[in-house]
């Protein structure tokens, strides 16, 4: 299985703008209200990676519940809001307005060099490596013009498809490119799929076995399906755990673990071609909070480490954190058998 290192250079504020932050996460702790708890149409859940009953209660976000799965160590909600409901919020929503129309065009310039054209290049390099005659790639849940823009410009497949993208995206911008917007697992795909895209897309996925039972069905035998999300048995998560900023509802409605995942693909016959977690950010984003809360309780050696090494001392513990996968970003590539 292979894992990936990255070295490359960018800061927390440069795709996470900490004002426009802000108000992100102010407007989604108005709109939980509506779109989800206001009438209570959630129902408990078992673990969505290992399936285990057994859950810990942890803590609340935004008025929902966090449990942390006894047996694999992933973080979810339950109970959780149906996939029908999740749609309609990230459709509709005041959040999803201000991401679409502020957050997301001022970070997009970096977003574009140091996270979109990386992953299609991860893409395009893995293709010709795994399946070269590949033809056909769908993406579920598009929600960014840059990645739009990198598909449409590939000449590489002939058919490409956006499964349920952003109610936000203009059609008219994606000429070449066919959409589809029904449930995944009524699109009529089946088996005729190459390669199927998946970024962010489990972490806010309540029906997560839905999910990955129809992109099985829609892949050929040998397709190859491309994953990101976050871990919360990355560094920077399991040190800040509730006191996370990126740990909220509805966007983690699932934050796997390491161990979560690999059962996960192994339950739907799934082979683990690449599993890394090259994240850069862990140690900045831990460092930044200790520099903004000092009398925060951390462990001693942490608060040691990042107030009193080196950049380079720093820089060489993140890479550690790379190479063991213990990074909180996880990129994933997985081939049906």
């Amino acid at each position: 299985m292979k894992k990936t290192v990255v070295f490359d250079e960018y800061n927390e504020i440069d795709i996470k703008p900490s004002e426009l932050l802000q108000k992100y996460t102010q407007l989604i702790e108005r709109d939980i209200g509506t779109f989800f708890t206001k009438d209570k149409k959630l129902k408990d859940c078992s673990c969505p990676a290992c399936q285990s009953k057994g859950k810990n209660s942890s803590f609340r976000r935004f008025g929902m519940r966090y449990v942390e799965c006894g047996n694999c160590s992933t973080l979810y909600i339950s109970p959780r809001p149906d996939d029908t409901v999740v749609d309609e919020y990230y459709n509709s929503s005041t959040a999803r307005t201000f991401w679409h129309g502020e957050l997301s065009k001022y970070t997009s310039q970096k977003r574009l060099e140091k996270i979109i054209r990386p992953r299609f290049e991860w893409i395009m390099d893995s293709v010709q490596e795994y399946l070269p005659g590949a033809e056909h790639i769908a993406d579920i849940h598009t929600e960014q013009y840059g990645y739009i823009e990198e598909l449409k410009n590939d000449r590489f497949f002939k058919r490409k498809t956006l499964l349920n993208p952003s109610k936000f995206l203009k059609k008219d911008g994606l000429d070449g490119i066919d959409t589809v917007d029904v449930p995944l697992d009524k699109t009529g795909l089946k088996s005729e799929v190459d390669v199927v895209a998946i970024f962010e897309v489990a972490d806010r996925t309540s029906g997560v076995d839905k999910l990955f039972k129809s992109i099985r069905q829609m892949l050929k035998v040998d397709g190859l399906c491309f994953m990101t999300g976050i871990l919360i048995s990355g560094f920077d998560l399991q040190m800040l755990w509730d006191r996370a900023e990126n740990i909220f509802p509805p966007d983690r409605l699932n934050v796997f673990s390491v161990e979560g995942l690999q059962i996960l693909f192994e339950r739907y016959d799934f082979e683990c071609l690449e599993f890394s977690t090259p994240g850069i950010l862990d140690v900045e984003i831990v460092e930044n909070f200790i520099k903004h809360n000092p009398q925060a309780e951390l462990p001693r050696f942490m608060k040691y480490l990042l107030k009193n090494r080196s950049a380079e001392t720093k820089k060489l513990f993140q890479e550690f954190l790379q190479e063991n996968l213990l990074s909180s970003y996880a990129r994933i590539l997985i081939r049906k058998k």
